[in-house]
């Protein structure tokens, strides 16, 4: 069964309308981080109460609130495919027109908010960034710099009276360079974590069943799940098509 593809526009409406905490921009730089996360079981519907608040109403009817979940679960499940297709991206920013400070400050401000949540997407999941090896922990320490770097450029920007249109043009061409250089970060952020995901999926796989030294035999963590069955991770794949597929271990 093909998924309906999902525009941040209609998302961007949906939660407009149902009174959401989050943006469409910042649910993607939250869906993003939850893609990161090596957790198994973190999924969209661990989000709802993050995304809507606590005191959530889906709509006034059963098929408002089904269609609800169908464009929160669809936006995820469009995410997941770009991520299977090596793509990692964060909300779209137009800032292609006529140059201005109050756009490029936008701007700034915007990727500021969306790697916020993007760390709340992965914190969402448990994670502990020390087992993700000196790569992960790298590559975390520079999206940490590219989060200081649009900070501080947004105060810069906040901060400047008349500014010529060359000058402009520079910190466009910068802000949007920095943007990209943030996505691929995410893009090699997911390889190491995939890797340590299925890792401990292997090591748990091999230890299932065995005995300890005093005896005491290691039963399984989760549920066990059929290789056709729907990944626990929430991708919408089947297990043997996801988590499961360990021979795509390095």
């Amino acid at each position: 069964m093909e998924h309906r593809t999902i525009h941040l526009s209609e998302l961007e409406g949906l939660l407009t309308k149902l009174d959401a905490k989050l943006r469409a921009h910042e649910v993607q730089a939250l869906y993003v981080g939850a893609l990161t996360s090596t957790s198994l079981g973190l999924g969209p519907q661990r989000l709802l109460d993050t995304i809507l608040g606590e005191d959530m109403v889906m709509g006034e009817s059963l098929a408002e609130a089904n269609a609800a979940i169908g464009v929160l679960f669809g936006y995820w499940n469009s995410l997941v495919s770009e991520r299977e297709a090596g793509r990692v991206r964060l909300a779209g920013c137009d800032v292609s027109g006529p140059i201005r400070r109050d756009l490029l400050l936008a701007f700034a401000e915007r990727r500021c908010e969306e790697l916020r949540w993007y760390v709340r997407g992965i914190d969402a999941g448990g994670d502990d960034p020390t087992e993700w090896g000196d790569s992960g922990r790298a590559l975390l320490e520079k999206l940490a710099q590219a989060s200081a770097f649009f900070h501080a450029y947004s105060e810069t920007l906040a901060r400047s009276g008349a500014v010529d249109s060359v000058e402009l043009a520079k910190s466009r061409e910068l802000l949007l360079q920095t943007s990209s250089i943030c996505e691929h970060l995410m893009a090699d952020l997911m390889k190491v974590t995939d890797r340590v995901r299925r890792e401990a999926i292997a090591t748990s796989s091999a230890m299932q069943g065995r005995r300890t030294d005093d005896g005491v035999r290691i039963g399984g963590g989760a549920p066990w799940v059929g290789r056709n069955d729907l990944c626990p991770c929430g991708s919408g794949r089947k297990w043997k098509r996801c988590c499961g597929n360990t021979g795509l271990l390095h």
